[in-house]
């Protein structure tokens, strides 16, 4: 402490108990800045409570603590997690706490953060403090040698330009805020990550509302959510935050949107070991609330759905414009679901049968039914792993689904063609349309040499009423056709006519946008390669649907039902 107090055995006893515990230190301890300017004792909200809760289950059990928080806009995450570091800094001996923030104000505000609570912390828990610069808090005390014997602990702020922040230490507890807005998030916070030991009694935290889906934030979400990182997954969505409420009459009527939110308040989320659920008397309060955001937002209404949004793919819509009807790729996203994988054979017939495989990369979500027509798209890549993907959108022609989808990094394009030629012999000797450019070439070749009859033929004269077929097999992407294909998938997402039970097309298409310049293609850091395999196979499904008359659809004889070996 500043100023010393004289304290009896059983006093220094009590303090110990209650510095140990993080809920009873903070009821004396703790004070905030509220939304009405007024300093007020910190009593943690839902979210909060929930991430605070894990992270003293953790400490208790001696694990590393890797946290990655997904939030709305003023949830109260930052103050909590702040709270954590302050409370453990203040309370343990050699500690060293880098709290990094994404801009100067907001690292001033959280170090600010830092001084309100010590300002206003009980004198028995103040410790001493040996610095207090403009970043940096440090807590200590010498002897009359020079010799450290107080806690020689430290927080530190910085800002996310500062690319040498923390490297030099030896750190245990890390806060990155609102790293989805970080330039150089991946380069930060892996140097970073090898200062902190993984052991336990240490701690990083990455929070941020969302920024489209190109950025390092949103690589680490989606990776900590498939389990392929170190981090678990926080996501806290508006309507938990009990602020978040308008009072008001009745709502008569919900919008199919709003019926989707109200469906999801109602069904509720598990956050740490609590299930929240928004009580029926507050679900059109917080209706209205939303009601009013959308007003906020109606120049850019996409940002309502990543400031404020429902589910961690809401909160990921991309930051640029966004070409696809983002409420129509939200209720698709519902419809999707794990398809079982398989390999593609044939036998000495040349009749193709498919062998159930986990790890192959062909999903089926249903089978080839005879009489049925099908299409295949073809996006052709360079076959070189970690780069695009080649992909083959099959979708049936009477109702537009996506029936299964290859996609793969690992095909150089002549072998992509094979397994084209077997894929579209297995779907009834399908319409394929594989994209020319650039090595999709050799994929029309090698289909021409293995004798695929039924290729698609690039027409010519788009600008007459009246088109010919010529002798030009495959899709060409051009400056003139990529727009009308990317206009007509927008139209029939849009439209609900698109079925696909995919996730990984939905989230390329989430984050599929146009630039200022009216350009359309992926959010950098993202794919668009089953985009443009679906926007072929529906030019195609557009094609043979009003071309039936030079439509051959050739099926193969004797096949009575298809062989799917397991």
């Amino acid at each position: 402490m500043d100023t010393e107090v004289s304290l009896t055995e059983e006093q220094n006893k009590k303090i110990l108990e209650i510095s140990k515990s993080f809920y009873r230190y903070a009821k004396g301890n703790l004070y905030i800045k509220s939304k009405d300017a007024e300093i007020v004792k910190f009593e943690p909200n839902i979210a909060q409570r929930a991430l605070i809760e894990r992270v003293v289950y953790l400490l208790e059990n001696k694990l590393p603590i890797r946290i990655i928080v997904l939030k709305a806009r003023q949830m109260g995450l930052s103050t909590a997690i702040e709270a954590l570091i302050y409370w453990y800094t203040t309370t343990n001996k050699n500690v060293t706490a880098a709290i990094i923030a994404h801009e100067d104000p907001a690292s001033r505000n959280l170090y600010n953060m830092f001084k309100r609570y010590y300002d206003n912390s009980n004198p028995l828990f103040k410790p001493n403090r040996k610095y207090d610069t403009r970043s940096d808090l440090t807590f200590g005390l010498q002897d009359k040698d020079g010799n450290e014997i107080g806690l020689n602990s430290v927080i530190k702020t910085a800002t996310a330009k500062n690319t040498g922040a923390g490297r030099s230490d030896t750190i245990q507890l890390v806060h990155g805020s609102e790293v989805a807005f970080w330039d150089n998030g991946e380069e930060l916070v892996g140097s970073l990550m090898q200062t902190v030991p993984f052991r336990k009694n240490t701690m990083i935290f990455l929070e941020s509302t969302a920024n489209g889906r190109g950025n390092f934030f949103a690589k680490m979400w989606d990776k900590s959510v498939k389990g392929d990182s170190v981090f678990e997954t926080f996501f806290f969505p508006w309507w938990i935050q009990e602020e978040y409420e308008f009072p008001g009459d009745k709502i008569e009527e919900y919008t199919p949107d709003e019926q989707d939110v109200v469906d999801l308040m109602r069904e509720g989320i598990t956050i740490g070991n609590e299930h929240y659920v928004v009580p029926e008397d507050k679900i059109d309060d917080k209706i209205r609330f939303r009601r009013h955001k959308e007003r906020e937002f109606v120049a850019s209404p996409e940002l309502l759905y990543q400031e404020y949004p429902s589910t961690p793919h809401e909160a990921f819509i991309a930051s640029g414009s966004t070409v696809f009807n983002v409420k129509a790729l939200a209720h698709m996203e519902k419809q999707t679901k794990d398809a079982p994988t398989y390999t593609i054979h044939d036998n000495d017939s040349r009749e193709p049968y498919v062998v159930e495989d986990k790890h192959a990369k062909l999903k089926i979500w249903n089978m080839p039914e005879l009489g049925e027509e099908y299409v295949i798209g073809a996006d052709v890549a360079e076959g070189i792993e970690g780069g695009d993907f080649s992909v083959a959108d099959v979708i049936r022609s009477r109702d537009m689904k996506t029936v299964a989808r290859l996609r793969t990094d690992r095909l150089d394009p002549d072998e992509f063609a094979h397994v084209l030629d077997k894929l579209g012999r297995f779907y009834n000797f399908a319409l394929i349309g594989p994209e020319i450019n650039n090595h999709g070439l050799a994929v029309v070749q090698r289909l021409r040499d293995l004798f695929y009859s039924n290729l698609y033929k690039r027409e010519t004269g788009l600008d007459e009423v009246f088109e010919t077929s010529t002798t030009k097999f495959g899709w060409k992407t051009t400056t003139i056709t990529k727009p009308l294909a990317i206009d007509y998938l927008a139209e029939a997402i849009r439209e609900g006519l698109v079925k696909d039970e995919d996730i990984v097309f939905i989230e390329e298409a989430f984050s599929y946008v146009r630039d200022e310049k009216g350009r359309t293609n992926a959010e950098a850091g993202t794919h668009d390669d089953t985009v443009m395999a679906k926007a072929i196979a529906l030019q195609l499904w557009d094609w043979s649907a009003n071309n039936k008359k030079e439509l051959k659809v050739i099926k193969p004889t004797g096949v009575k039902k298809h062989k799917v070996i397991k």
